[in-house]
């Protein structure tokens, strides 16, 4: 007897966390740690809400009420012991939010603070919940770790930052200047493979329980090993950190003994015109690579599920 969870719940763990991650960019681009591109400043406030609240139409009809029975969906706010109710009290919260903050960016109207600073608290419990919707799945050892919404927040953060940087880099026509992007990507997904290796050792160690060590035998050797390996491992985390790493490198300024350094500005300047003479093709493949690699994340952590129960009736 299987877990019935499938590419609906995937897909929707996904778009949970690109709108999280989305809406965070913005907000660390708006606050100034991004650089300064405008489009970034607004682009993951356009999306944030779009994204989250398509993802929950999708688990409303994964759950089978959504065409069905859709009057059952309101019992779905009245179990305050449930995970699930939580998440749809915060997805709400988020996407109501999340629409108003966008309504401000498309009018270049100056936001209130407390409402940034909400919808940014809001995106962080959107992409915790993400992974704590499974972390509470006690009959699945696998999902049940600290470290599931550890690395799905990691995730929504990285995806967030890609989806938010590649549509801003076609707005801003090319000018987008990618050197603090490079680094924010270069942290993230240094980050992501070091939480997902020590994820996958614990599991495949059989310090959780047969269940755990029998869903990473799958990712690993198993019949999910080549999307594992291919789409995750390799084009969505490995693949990227280096060509992040190798651009990065590059728009570090060179250290020399100068008369008069250089200032911020003109280092910034330089490390754009740097970037844009061939790299910005590279950097946008990592970011849809990321986002690939992203959803292959989600998407294969459901379906290398092994419930206790299997191994009772084995």
């Amino acid at each position: 007897m299987e877990l019935h969870w499938g590419w609906l719940i995937g897909i929707y763990l996904f778009l949970g966390g690109l709108g999280a991650g989305a809406y965070l960019t913005s907000f660390a681009a708006e606050k100034g740690v991004l650089g300064d591109a405008a489009s970034l400043k607004k682009v993951g406030y356009y999306i944030a809400s779009p994204v989250v609240a398509f993802g929950a139409l999708l688990l409303v009809f994964d759950l089978g009420q959504g065409l069905r029975k859709p009057w059952l969906i309101l019992g779905m706010f009245l179990n305050l012991r449930s995970v699930m109710t939580w998440g749809i009290y915060i997805l709400s919260a988020f996407i109501l939010v999340g629409l108003i903050r966008a309504y401000y960016a498309w009018k270049n109207k100056k936001s209130p603070q407390a409402l940034t600073w909400l919808g940014a608290i809001l995106a962080l419990a959107t992409g915790s919940y993400t992974g704590m919707l499974l972390a509470v799945v006690e009959a699945v050892p696998f999902w049940n770790t600290i470290l599931t919404p550890v690395l799905f927040v990691l995730s929504a953060l990285s995806t967030g930052l890609s989806a938010t940087s590649l549509l801003a880099h076609f707005m801003e026509k090319g000018e987008l200047k990618e050197g603090r992007l490079c680094q924010a990507h270069l942290a993230l997904v240094l980050a992501e493979i070091i939480v997902l290796g020590l994820f996958i050792q614990r599991a495949a160690s059989g310090v959780r329980g047969m269940a755990a060590q029998e869903s990473a035998a799958k990712l690993i050797s198993g019949s999910l090993a080549v999307p594992f390996w291919v789409i995750l491992v390799a084009l969505g985390l490995v693949g990227p950190f280096f060509l992040y790493a190798v651009n990065a490198r590059k728009q570090r300024p060179r250290l020399q003994i100068q008369t008069n350094p250089p200032t911020l500005a003109e280092q910034e300047q330089a490390a754009a015109k740097l970037h844009h003479v061939g790299a910005a093709p590279a950097i946008c493949a990592c970011d849809a690579a990321v986002m690939l690699g992203s959803l292959s994340l989600r998407c294969l952590f459901v379906f290398a599920a092994v419930p206790i129960w299997n191994l009772t009736l084995g």
